[in-house]
């Protein structure tokens, strides 16, 4: 348990998280095998269960914001085969409803509205749906 902390508090030591000096503390107090105070483990799980929160807040955030994306790019898409479907058949639409949602999905791409990480996951979306 206690080589599990020493890990924990040198991992938020080295991503610069917390009070330095503090952490330094509890790091030689844990080196020492010493006991901890009770307030130190709870500083420690505070931190901990803060970066995991956050790490499942981003990812939650960016899932959320490709999702809206997809469902923009999609709304923008059947909104430009309404107007193509006069002209194209049925088996001609499916091919060229891809086409434009990928247009659309460079264009965001090349106006700085995603990135090339978003554009791939979205591209991989849309292609896998």
């Amino acid at each position: 348990m206690a080589e599990e902390l020493i890990r924990s508090v040198q991992n938020l030591l080295d991503s610069d998280k917390g009070d330095q000096k503090r952490l330094v503390d509890i790091l030689n107090t844990l080196k020492q095998g010493a006991t901890l105070y009770l307030s130190d483990y709870k500083y420690l799980e505070s931190l901990t269960s803060n970066s995991v929160q956050n790490d499942e807040e981003r990812q939650e955030a960016s899932e959320s914001k490709k999702r809206k994306i997809v469902k923009e790019i999609r709304h923008e898409a059947n909104t430009m085969i309404k107007n193509q479907r006069k002209t194209e058949s049925l088996e001609e639409l499916t091919s060229s409803e891809n086409e434009d949602v990928l247009m659309i999905l460079r264009t965001r791409l090349a106006n700085g509205e995603i990135t090339i990480d978003e554009f791939r996951s979205i591209k991989k979306t849309i292609k896998s749906s």
